[in-house]
């Protein structure tokens, strides 16, 4: 199977062509081009955007060799609405796939509003008539199947927009979610799997956190702030240039002044052309005092989602790389906390989180409903593997594929 997904961020537009071979995943090929025209998960400026997003897409096909054309859509959360829905199908003997999706669709046919889409549908426990409670219900003899789902929507003008946008880049959407559903699963585990936590990813412009009990979310929120005004501190203190300040924060300071070096200096050009001179310590200090403010910013918006004990956090997103970061979370949490590690081969870094991990979660959703999906058809998986393609001998992309398939 073979899948690509996409997430269109205000700082960056991230795509990720993943294969699944017995049972792992391996990166194809993947994309980080800045982006222009989107804020806080709110497109501004179409053609920017589009723009953006082309350049993107020309970077996947020409590191592939063919043209993608299906995706899976990571989605903000800025507008989420979160309830729990139930409902009830006759079975009169033993439950199939066929049956499982009927009462999942019933669930939200007999409760969601028609100007609202669904963006996330889960179910929490599937009961048997006898009063039995299962996870998987396929095999189980009964005359009739219940379910609770927890259910995650969002007006239908706002993902349309979006629908449109990735329609006028040529992709069809085959499958839309919050980015932060696969946040959580590319980093969950038995553990947290069974317990109540906390995922957030702080990303450039906004930082979203979501509720997940078992696994499966519950409710979330986005907050308006973000990695950018690290940068705006950065600019606004030192009188520099906003990419040379985004260069400075990830390049060479560490997110907690505990791990900085007072002796590790660089010399800079300000705005009025006199040369200045940082050092690390300094730079970590102004980064570390407006990372503390977000994460207690985060820490109230925890404590409105839920009054329920939390016993883990995952976070993710790009400034979770920085050196010293899990010091700061320490300060305010005193629950188990996972930082992203992404070590996977081709997208080493927590800003492609979303990207592999929804394609996971769709995959793990396929396999649960009894389909199988591949986006790319019989024709261009063939010109991906190709021998007789007029490709250098030690392409990557080729050697990785074959030696996936040959394996």
């Amino acid at each position: 199977m073979i899948y690509t997904s996409i997430d269109l961020g205000s700082n960056t537009i991230k795509i990720v062509v993943s294969m699944k071979s017995n049972e792992k995943f391996y990166v194809l090929a993947s994309a980080n081009i800045k982006s222009k025209g989107i804020k806080k998960g709110y497109i501004k400026d179409k053609e920017l955007v589009l723009s953006s997003l082309k350049n993107a897409i020309d970077s996947i096909n020409k590191d592939l060799g063919i043209e993608i054309k299906e995706v899976l859509l990571n989605f903000p959360m800025g507008e989420a609405k979160s309830t729990i829905e139930t409902s009830e199908v006759s079975v009169q003997g033993v439950v199939t796939g066929n049956h499982i999706k009927e009462v999942i669709n019933r669930a939200v046919e007999e409760n969601i509003p028609r100007e609202l889409e669904v963006i996330y549908l889960e179910p929490i426990i599937f009961e048997l008539d006898n009063g039995l409670q299962v996870a998987e219900p396929k095999g189980h003899e009964t005359k009739y199947l219940s379910v609770r789902c927890a259910v995650s929507t969002i007006e239908k003008d706002y993902l349309y927009e979006y629908l449109e946008l990735l329609h006028e880049a040529g992709l069809e959407v085959i499958d839309v979610n919050y980015g932060i559903v696969g946040d959580y699963f590319e980093s969950h585990n038995h553990d947290t799997d069974s317990k109540l936590g906390v995922l957030i990813n702080i990303g450039y412009g906004k930082t979203e956190i979501g509720i997940f009990n078992k696994g499966v979310f519950l409710r979330g929120v986005s907050i308006p702030e973000g990695s950018s005004k690290l940068d705006k501190d950065i600019s606004y203190v030192y009188k520099i240039d906003r990419k040379y300040a985004t260069s400075l924060k990830e390049n060479f300071a560490v997110a907690s002044s505990k791990y900085a070096d007072s002796n590790d200096v660089v010399e800079v050009i300000n705005q009025s052309g006199e040369e200045i001179k940082i050092n690390q310590l300094e730079i970590s200090q102004i980064i570390e005092a407006r990372l503390d403010e977000i994460i207690k910013n985060v820490k109230l918006e925890v404590n409105h989602l839920t009054n329920r004990e939390i016993s883990y956090i995952i976070i993710t997103g790009g400034i979770t790389n920085l050196t010293g970061f899990p010091y700061l979370l320490d300060m305010e949490f005193e629950c188990d906390k996972v930082i992203s590690n992404m070590i996977t081969l081709g997208v080493r870094s927590n800003i492609y989180t979303s990207c592999l991990g929804y394609i996971k979660y769709y995959d793990d959703k396929l396999k649960f409903r009894d389909i199988k999906h591949t986006m790319l058809n019989k024709e261009q998986i063939d010109k991906l593997t190709s021998k007789k393609k007029e490709v250098d001998k030690d392409s990557n992309i080729i050697n990785k594929l074959k030696s996936y398939i040959e394996s």
